[in-house]
């Protein structure tokens, strides 16, 4: 082989591997100030009850997760599940308004405020026609929410769990 060609390859090496450090040394991410707070709260709620709870006064979105275990054995057809992201703006300035983009039990979701309406998601059983639970604003102002179970649909009591993480 001759010289040139020898060389040529060596400086095509050398740019190889500088391009792969570079596209290695990009890739950073950092966990050291990564601190959840979780408040779980559980209960049971008669056909008709409702259940409020309070959001931290946090700057920051709050992520709540709500879950109706089946007492039956079976499984609930769509789901047991509701969560809902949440951002309270409280505080002096605040317009103390509640913003949400929530997902139901059948996995729909919907994104709206607490100027625009109240409920955040359903718990539905069987249909989408048949609302077990919801998850609404209670009181805005105050960063307060409330789990409601229908009065209609259900006649058993339901039990809940939620988990509050900010």
């Amino acid at each position: 082989m001759s010289k040139k060609v020898a060389s040529n390859l060596f400086i095509l090496c050398l740019c190889i591997s500088s391009f792969a450090v570079l596209a290695q040394s990009q890739t950073v991410s950092s966990t050291s100030n990564l601190v959840v707070n979780i408040t779980q709260i559980k209960f049971t709620l008669a056909p008709g009850a409702s259940k409020t709870f309070n959001l931290p006064k946090v700057a920051n979105p709050i992520r709540i997760e709500i879950s109706k275990p089946s007492t039956n054995g079976g499984v609930q057809t769509p789901s047991e599940l509701m969560w809902a992201l949440v951002n309270w703006d409280a505080g002096t300035g605040g317009s103390n308004q509640i913003t949400w983009i929530g997902t139901s039990s059948n996995g729909g979701s919907l994104g709206s405020n607490s100027a625009q309406g109240s409920i955040i998601a359903d718990i539905y059983g069987g249909s989408t026609s048949t609302v077990i639970a919801s998850l609404s604003v209670s009181d805005a102002a105050t960063g307060t929410l409330q789990v409601s179970q229908s009065s209609t649909t259900t006649t058993l009591n339901g039990s809940y769990v939620v988990r509050i993480y900010y």
